[in-house]
């Protein structure tokens, strides 16, 4: 049975942290608290309490964690706050996990107590917490002060019965002090990593944020306080993005000179050269009803041996309420029963199929989705992937929806791996697995996400324009000219698995392209499946050629299409 080192960060915490001791005893085999030089009588509850004792100058809330974490004895960590305390019932089910630990990590729900009241409503409830887990398995990331234990690719995480109980906010002067506190505290984080925040950000997001706190999570069901606790929620919000907005300002305004990149236009200059004649000609079908030509538009679909997933999301794509598109399979090297499902699809159905494939040399995504833009013949090209099943009026939204200067971002949602093999071509043909009752009735546990189901045109608009999701180029569900993807180079074959989307999004931003939210919109459904090609390492430096791309506003790609080109 493993031993637990119970972990708590501190900084004048008098009035909680006894009770959040007294909760961790029978359940912690140690129980370590890093303290942040406290000027109450924190030191003293602590030490009379017979707790391992360590002060620390603060180093900011992830930080602070993580050297925490490596003062504790034992690797299995239990981490509160010093505001929290475990309910009966969870202690109970910590209790049951140290007996039979099973997963490498465990979430649990955390219930607030707002100024008094517990809420079991609004965005306070549940909110999912990992904080029982191996500290050999992950790490304390996020960005300030929103801190997350982040676990390493491949690791396991399982479910607690029970609560923590967090006595969140006191009073609502509280809150509004600590709102202030943590609104610079993200402004800054999210300067740092070159988030940006225009007029419409600062508005509609903190909009977005009541709605969702009060109606779609049900704060009203709360009363006054759940009234209360949306509406600065909602300020939370709106401060971020205001201070954010002032410290980009003031950036701006220091700069002597915009940053410029005469390469990229040299290298858009040679490539109109490259495909002048090759691909696009002046052939292209006219928009028609309002929409782009379907004989214009050119699905690319990549896949790698998932022969029975890629055979399920053709026949969503052979139900479309629109025909006579392109299908460009883009396959990183499947065996032969990926094939022969594409054959039968070309001999049996409406859809033209355009295979390419190469041969199996690791994860080469990147190269494979160049190779497919090049091969395809539609001047605007929709992306998704071979786990992915369309609604029926997935490619009629994308081509509806199309704009010159625009990309599209749209919704999925996830599938657990029971509901994935359950879905059969009855299922699909007749629209079945969008349908909130279907996936219920089949053990799909519900989800606000459900929403991104419903098919009112109102909500739909509604959601898409309030949404606090960015709109960003996502493998699974996105669109564009197929002019502006040449003009960057396509996708940056340096890239492995995570985030190689969309950092092609993101140079399509920094050359001009504007974004357009359709999740709500245009659905597609994930079948589940294993990532045996995620690993850690190409997650690290994804992120940091994408930090590079946001922070020097890289447009072109050095390895993308143009190597595939014959001049």
């Amino acid at each position: 049975m493993p031993k637990i080192s119970a972990v708590i960060i501190t900084y004048n915490e008098e009035k909680y942290i006894e009770q959040c001791i007294n909760s961790l005893v029978d359940v912690a085999d140690e129980i370590v608290v890093v303290d942040s030089l406290s000027t109450d009588k924190t030191a003293e509850i602590c030490k009379r309490l017979g707790v391992k004792f360590y002060e620390q100058k603060f180093l900011g809330y992830k930080e602070q964690k993580n050297f925490a974490v490596q003062q504790a004895s034992n690797d299995y960590i239990l981490s509160l706050d010093a505001d929290e305390a475990l309910s009966d019932e969870l202690r109970k089910s910590i209790l049951k996990a140290k007996k039979n630990w099973q997963y490498d990590g465990y979430k649990c729900n955390r219930l607030n107590n707002y100024c008094g009241q517990w809420m079991y409503h609004t965005s306070l409830y549940p909110e999912r917490k990992l904080r029982l887990f191996d500290r050999r398995k992950g790490s304390w990331g996020g960005i300030n002060p929103h801190d997350r234990f982040k676990m390493h690719a491949g690791s396991t995480v399982g479910s607690l019965k029970g609560d923590i109980l967090h006595w969140v906010y006191d009073s609502i002067e509280e809150h509004i002090t600590k709102i202030n506190h943590f609104s610079s505290i993200s402004a800054r984080e999210y300067f740092k990593l070159g988030i940006k925040a225009g007029v419409g950000k600062t508005i509609l997001r903190p909009i977005w944020r009541f709605f969702h706190s009060y109606i779609i999570k049900t704060g009203f069901l709360e009363g006054y306080m759940g009234f209360i606790a949306s509406l600065n929620l909602a300020y939370l919000c709106f401060l971020k993005y205001a201070k954010l907005r002032r410290l980009i300002l003031i950036d701006k305004k220091n700069k002597k000179q915009k940053l410029t990149d005469s390469r990229v236009h040299i290298a858009c200059r040679q490539w109109d050269h490259k495909i002048a004649g090759h691909k696009i000609e002046n052939n292209s079908k006219p928009i028609y009803n309002g929409y782009v030509h379907p004989e214009n538009i050119s699905l690319i679909i990549t896949t790698y041996n998932q022969p029975e997933w890629l055979r399920k999301v053709l026949w969503g794509y052979e139900s479309q309420t629109i025909k006579g598109f392109e299908v460009v399979i883009a396959d990183d090297g499947s065996g032969p029963k990926t094939k022969s499902v594409i054959d039968w699809f070309r001999e049996n159905s409406s859809l033209k199929i355009n295979h390419i494939w190469h041969p199996d040399e690791g994860f080469q995504k990147c190269l494979i989705l160049n190779k497919a833009i090049i091969a395809s013949n539609g001047e605007y090209l929709i992306f998704t992937d071979g786990d992915c099943i369309p609604r029926n009026d997935f490619i009629e939204v994308h081509a509806k929806r199309a704009k010159r200067g625009y990309f599209l971002s749209g919704g999925y949602l996830k599938l657990n791996m029971n509901v994935s093999n359950t879905i059969n071509l009855d299922d699909i043909r007749f629209g079945k697995p969008f349908s909130t009752k279907w996936l219920l009735s089949n053990e799909q546990p519900f989800t606000y996400k459900f929403l991104k189901l419903n098919r009112n045109s109102l909500l739909k608009w509604f959601l898409n324009t309030f949404t606090t999701t960015k709109a960003t180029w996502n493998g699974h569900n996105s669109s564009g000219w197929k002019e502006d993807i040449i003009r960057v180079n396509g996708y940056n074959e340096t890239m492995q698995y995570g985030g190689l989307d969309r950092e092609l999004g993101e140079r399509l931003v920094n050359v001009g392209v504007k974004t357009k939210q359709i999740r709500y919109s245009a659905i597609c459904i994930h079948l589940d499946h294993p990532r045996p090609y995620k690993t850690k390492e190409t997650l690290s430096r994804n992120v940091l050629i994408r930090k590079v791309v946001k922070k020097t506003k890289v447009t072109w790609t050095e390895k993308g299409i143009a190597d595939h080109i014959n001049v």
